[in-house]
């Protein structure tokens, strides 16, 4: 069933060509960041990732919006319950994200566009990294869609501010109250991420895995208060329909 409604959903969503924008701008923005060599690895996985949370934001976005909602009500009543069509949208969206994860990290390693050679240990804090962030992007953007927000260019609006906020997390801590050290983490920790990515060599495994976790933990609470909301909102308004 829930294989089914992926298929279902991604061809619906191809169909429409509403993800020709935010797939071009991620692939672009890859390939021109490397269109120079040699690069530091660790810093350009961290320009990399931040545009994957800006492309996989506006691609989620994109993605749950491309229907306008027409089919919703009837695809929960198809596959049986709103959970299940909420978390089939939200994995369809995330396994094209991953895949993208996937280019932006073994693009430079195939061509050759590193200044020097990669280790196992880089390349698998890239791609988790990448993962995490493209998650966190996602997250985001299933809050700004038209189900909650009917004015999308409010809603578009609003998402793009929590991006930049997002992005100039780390940038906060560097004004006087020691106290301020903690929003980068109250925020979508993607500054977290990028200043990991930076100090990589300066960082121990403990304090990598510890802040890959925390992002992943912090976009599947995101992902849990959605499903929770977007279930309960479909089950007021399904009732109020019938009563």
């Amino acid at each position: 069933m829930m294989g089914s409604l992926i298929r279902y959903l991604l061809a619906s969503y191809t169909r429409s060509y509403r993800y020709f924008a935010p797939i071009a701008f991620m692939l672009i923005s890859v390939v021109f960041l490397y269109s120079y060599r040699p690069n530091p690895i660790m810093d350009s996985y961290a320009v990399t990732a931040a545009f994957l949370f800006v492309g996989s934001a506006w691609l989620g976005l994109n993605f749950h919006n491309h229907d306008q909602g027409r089919q919703t009500m009837l695809l929960i009543v198809h596959s049986g319950k709103a959970l299940r069509f909420y978390a089939a949208q939200y994995i369809t969206v995330s396994l094209l994200s991953i895949l993208f994860s996937a280019f932006a990290v073994l693009y430079p390693v195939i061509f050759g566009m590193f200044d020097k050679p990669i280790t196992f240990s880089e390349l698998a804090l890239g791609y988790a990294g990448h993962v995490a962030m493209s998650l966190l992007g996602i997250s985001l953007s299933v809050f700004f869609q038209f189900g909650f927000m009917e004015n999308q260019g409010r809603a578009a609006g609003l998402l793009f501010i929590v991006i930049i906020v997002s992005l100039a997390g780390q940038s906060i801590v560097q004004f006087d109250h020691a106290y301020w050290g903690i929003i980068p983490y109250l925020l979508p920790p993607v500054s977290v991420m990028m200043d990991l990515f930076m100090h990589a060599d300066e960082r121990s495994p403990a304090v990598k895995l510890l802040t890959i976790a925390y992002s992943f933990i912090y976009g599947f609470i995101l992902l849990a208060v959605y499903l929770w909301t977007a279930s309960r909102k479909d089950a007021a308004s399904m009732i109020r329909k019938v009563g």
